[in-house]
């Protein structure tokens, strides 16, 4: 913590600093009712700076990176003064509104007298572009030259073979709501911390069913997607469809087979996935796919065509430890999000396509998804 304070030690005629705790020792003052308070066993002078802005503001920064175009942090910050208003955070010449704000009780128990806003935690990312000195120095037959180079970061240089899909999902929610399609939703569980229920995206659906592996106010039926058909009793669907869902399938092939069973001929059915992104959700955390591998869960054999399909949201892949020949694997392009619109043409040909295998086969009986608290 960042805060110093002063306390004037009348037998050593000293001020003592302490930069990295909330509150002056408690060998030198009580901790309540307020921070100025006496400890009678020394009953030393405590002073404080003239506040300035910058006193006036106590900041911590738990955790960060950076690359050439960005800073991410998290952490806190309160005010002396009062409730805070608005926090803008600059790197160089960018300066951006801090916006995503939770809960901090540590911060709050630390500064008491400052808890005007149990939200005073933030995580922000500010984009900036790094620049770099790069001095070289070459000894030549007895002689040593240097120059210095300042480098910029490269802009991040997408291949226009790769198929972009960002836009599919607005594709399928169009679709739904200007054809009033009945709608079942795969994994509607509100689960990731500011995530929302979908269910209000689609206004003009004829109707909105959502299903999860596990139950919420936003989930109308609880099963396994492995046996989707049997929840529904020969009820079929308009448009199905899945978000950050199908990485979590033990078996997404079986899982195609039965929305292929949910779904009228000619329906709709979008899924968004991970092609590249941290393990989470574990031990069910099972699968990366490009735009390729879902053409081929959602192909013609299986009953679909795809009406569009791509990858989103690029980004870069580093390497924490250096190998040898990828030195340069940060310019090869990358992405976080794949995604697929496909419709359906036929029934699927059981007698072409059997996996009579159950996920306890499969996993195991000790093997759960995690439930969140």
């Amino acid at each position: 913590m960042w805060e110093v304070w002063e306390v004037w030690e009348e037998r050593t005629q000293n001020f003592l600093f302490y930069p990295q705790s909330p509150h002056p020792p408690s060998s030198f003052l009580s901790l309540h009712p307020t921070p100025y308070t006496l400890h009678p066993s020394c009953c030393p002078i405590l002073k404080k700076n003239p506040m300035n802005s910058e006193d006036s503001l106590i900041v911590a920064i738990d955790q960060s990176w950076s690359d050439d175009f960005a800073v991410g942090l998290k952490g806190w910050i309160l005010s002396k003064e009062g409730a805070i208003d608005e926090v803008k955070i600059s790197v160089g010449e960018t300066s951006i509104p801090i916006t995503s704000w939770h809960p901090r009780p540590d911060a709050i128990a630390a500064y008491p007298q400052y808890s005007q806003n149990e939200n005073c935690g933030f995580v922000v990312q500010v984009p900036r572009l790094a620049e770099h000195p790069l001095t070289f120095t070459a000894k030549t037959q007895g002689t040593t030259a240097s120059k210095t180079l300042v480098v910029t970061g490269a802009p991040l240089q997408t291949s226009p073979d790769v198929s972009q899909g960002g836009g599919i999902f607005g594709e399928f929610i169009q679709l739904v709501n200007d054809r009033h399609l009945r709608i079942l939703e795969i994994g509607s569980r509100v689960v990731s911390p500011g995530s929302a229920s979908k269910r209000d995206l689609f206004p003009g659906a004829a109707s909105y069913t959502g299903f999860d592996y596990y139950g919420d106010d936003n989930t109308d039926v609880v099963g396994d997607a492995h046996r989707l058909s049997q929840y529904f009793d020969g009820q079929r669907f308009d448009a199905i469809f899945s978000l950050s869902v199908f990485e979590h399938l033990a078996m997404p092939w079986l899982v195609a087979m039965e929305i292929n069973k949910c779904l009228e001929v000619g329906g709709i059915t979008f899924h968004a996935t991970h092609f590249s992104w941290p393990l989470h959700e574990t031990p069910w955390d099972f699968w990366r796919f490009s735009d390729e591998g879902l053409k081929v869960l959602f192909s013609p054999p299986m009953g679909f065509e795809t009406i569009n399909a791509g990858l989103f949201n690029p980004l870069r892949m580093h390497l924490d430890t250096f190998v040898a020949g990828q030195e340069l694997l940060p310019l090869s392009p990358g992405f976080a999000g794949v995604a697929i619109l496909a419709q359906k043409t036929a029934d699927l040909n059981a007698n072409r396509f059997n996996w009579d295998v159950t996920m306890e086969e499969v996993l195991g009986n000790q093997s759960h998804y995690p439930q969140k608290e």
